[in-house]
């Protein structure tokens, strides 16, 4: 064999791998969705679809796919038809690998927040539990979370 047919067959060959590594697809994050559509809160059957602010914030997660996960769950104050809405929002810490702190916080039936935290560790106190003294959780809404 001579030097043009070994640079033929070099130059076919690096032709056919590059053809083949274009047709890898770089693979989308995969996310687990959880919607609750069978719950009433707020005088509204489905909080998710006919509470305005919260189909929104809901709608944009999930197209802009810009956090990691993202949970909404329901509390009832005790003894009253008054609900909330709280959201966490757990993000790994940078400069800590396997440590995390999460941002939540309790939004009323307009999404008003009534209440926020920023934390590493779970939630606790006085104030925290002065707050929590007469709410009851109800059930979880919604969770958008990074596989």
């Amino acid at each position: 064999m001579n030097n043009k047919s070994l640079i033929c067959m070099f130059t076919i060959l690096l032709f056919i791998l590059n053809i083949t590594g274009c047709d890898k697809k770089t693979e989308e994050p995969q996310y687990d969705i959880y919607e609750n559509h069978n719950i009433s809160a707020c005088e509204v059957n489905d909080p998710l679809q006919n509470i305005e602010w919260l189909e929104k914030y809901c709608a944009n997660i999930k197209e802009k796919r810009n956090i990691e996960s993202v949970y909404i769950s329901l509390y009832k104050v005790i003894d009253k038809e008054e609900y909330s809405f709280r959201i966490d929002v757990p993000s790994s810490i940078d400069y800590a690998p396997n440590k995390y702190y999460s941002e939540f916080y309790y939004l009323n039936c307009n999404g008003d927040t009534i209440f926020h935290w920023i934390m590493v560790m779970p939630p606790g106190g006085t104030y925290y539990d002065g707050f929590m003294k007469d709410k009851e959780p109800v059930t979880e809404l919604f969770h958008f979370v990074k596989q």
